[in-house]
């Protein structure tokens, strides 16, 4: 949960007691236990066609990729336990695939090792004997 969600649920939070659900069925009280109808609703009038629900979770994947996160960071966050299953929401874009090929030049004021891979080590000193 990022913090802009995280203060979206203390605002709906606000008036509510601990045992109180954040989304309430106005027909019962009790918990929503679907969301189809709201979501329906909801692009209705917000006058967008086309979109489903899993459509989010697409754009969810592909919005992470594009911010630079690794497929395994994705997958995690996606709850998926084999990253075959990640390749089929993020997707590639233009703009990630030209950064990705930039952060390989050869110009050393740009390209610089991450240090992930191997640890730098200082420098030994080497003695050569005639």
């Amino acid at each position: 949960m990022n913090v802009e969600v995280r203060a979206a649920f203390v605002e709906l939070c606000k008036n509510k007691s601990a045992d109180n659900y954040v989304f309430a069925s106005p027909k019962t009280d009790g918990r929503l236990k679907e969301v189809k109808k709201g979501f329906k609703t909801a692009l209705r009038i917000a006058s967008i066609e086309g979109l489903r629900w899993h459509d989010l979770r697409a754009t969810f994947g592909t919005r992470l990729g594009e911010a630079g996160y690794d497929g395994f960071t994705i997958a995690q966050l996606m709850g998926h336990s084999d990253i075959r299953m990640t390749a089929r929401y993020v997707r590639g874009t233009e703009r990630n695939k030209r950064a990705a090929v930039e952060a390989v030049r050869l110009d050393f004021q740009v390209a610089r090792h991450n240090g992930v891979t191997r640890q730098e080590q200082p420098p030994t000193a080497v003695a050569v004997s005639a």
